[in-house]
């Protein structure tokens, strides 16, 4: 195992290479900035209610504020467990914490550099590399927690909608999202597993005319057919993603506890998979700015009082957003010791003997 890409024979970007890839990264932030900040100024000038929303954040009992820090290391483990799961079923033993600590670095990757996801899954890759796991086995783990993430977020969305229809708060725009996300959810699973239903095929031609294509297929057409493919490995990692998004749930739960107001937990659940599935949608880094309104918005409906969703959602905002980003960047540094414009500094990583590149989709 490697860090970085010295071994790769490819040079990392200059600094007026990267130059445009960061402002699109800060244009990509820019609408979602605009939306939250439109939505906090919308609920104070809606309802007067700006000191009690103040008084609300800063009088947060401390206590419910720890059990959601709690719930949320425990969020990381069950998401590191959807790839460990995989590794086990190939003889690969590693460490669960160091693996948890990928989750962070995926997520302050993905954030912080504009690559549809490409470039956090680079990075678990090389990371479940460094613990001992051939790189078509590193691939198979992303893509049975990619398969394993839409067949679990597909049945908490349904639950949530069912929820939503038993409350009598079911709108043709949710139904509307959901019709979206059913198509996504069923296309990407299929068409992963149709990739995968053997190995050591060539990737057609016309894919070498999208940069970075060719390395993916050639890293999937790697993956070791039977794992992928695996029903029981599959129902594990799904129930250990489920698991991700009661423990993110539970922590938005415990942050109305924390706001002082109780909140029926089928509410909270079903407010949360809403936003969770605009945030699935959107293409704006991290759904900041539409989690936020979509969150609240479903919350309101249900008898929430709006100051008391946004303090709530905010703050769960602050554990599985804005607080993992900083510590992710220093973990990428520290823990594989690339930069962030050099991690993606070449379009293919290793895999089984020549580079490749794996995709991962996650939440969040």
């Amino acid at each position: 195992m490697h860090e970085g890409h010295s071994g790769s024979g490819t040079e990392a970007p200059s600094a007026s290479a990267d130059g445009p890839s960061r402002r699109h990264s800060v244009w990509g932030w820019l609408p979602g900035v605009v939306l939250l900040v439109a939505l906090i100024v919308f609920v104070v000038l809606r309802f007067g209610e700006e000191r009690q929303f103040a008084l609300m954040l800063k009088h947060a009992r401390p206590e419910w504020l720890l059990a959601g820090a709690v719930l949320q290391v425990f969020s990381y483990l069950t998401m590191a467990g959807c790839w460990l799961v995989t590794l086990r079923a190939a003889g690969v033993k590693a460490p669960w914490m160091r693996t948890a600590s990928l989750a962070l670095m995926k997520l302050s990757f993905d954030q912080l550099v504009p690559t549809a996801g490409i470039g956090g899954s680079v990075v678990v890759m090389k990371g479940l590399q460094k613990e001992g796991a051939p790189p078509r086995v590193a691939t198979a783990a992303l893509l049975v927690d990619m398969v394993s993430f839409y067949a679990a977020h597909a049945v908490a969305v349904v639950i949530a909608i069912l929820t939503l229809w038993f409350r009598a708060q079911l709108h043709a725009a949710i139904l509307g999202l959901a019709t979206a996300f059913a198509a996504l959810a069923c296309a990407v699973p299929f068409g992963i597993l149709w990739l995968t239903r053997h190995g050591g095929w060539q990737p057609p031609r016309w894919a070498r005319r999208i940069p970075g294509l060719t390395g993916l297929l050639e890293s999937i057409s790697q993956v070791p057919p039977e794992l992928v493919r695996d029903k029981w490995l599959l129902l594990r990692a799904g129930a250990l993603q489920f698991a991700t998004f009661l423990l993110d749930a539970l922590t938005l739960s415990c942050m109305f506890f924390a706001a002082g107001h109780a909140v029926d937990f089928p509410d909270v659940f079903a407010a949360f998979m809403l936003a969770t599935l605009v945030m699935t949608l959107s293409i704006i880094p991290g759904g900041v700015g539409t989690f936020e309104a979509t969150a609240v918005g479903t919350l309101s409906s249900l008898g929430v009082p709006v100051e008391v969703g946004l303090t709530a959602v905010m703050l769960l905002r602050g554990f599985t957003l804005w607080l993992p980003l900083p510590l992710g960047v220093v973990l990428l540094r520290r823990m594989l010791g690339v930069r962030l414009r050099d991690a993606m500094s070449s379009p293919r990583s290793e895999s089984a003997g020549s580079p490749a590149v794996s995709p991962e989709q996650r939440t969040a």
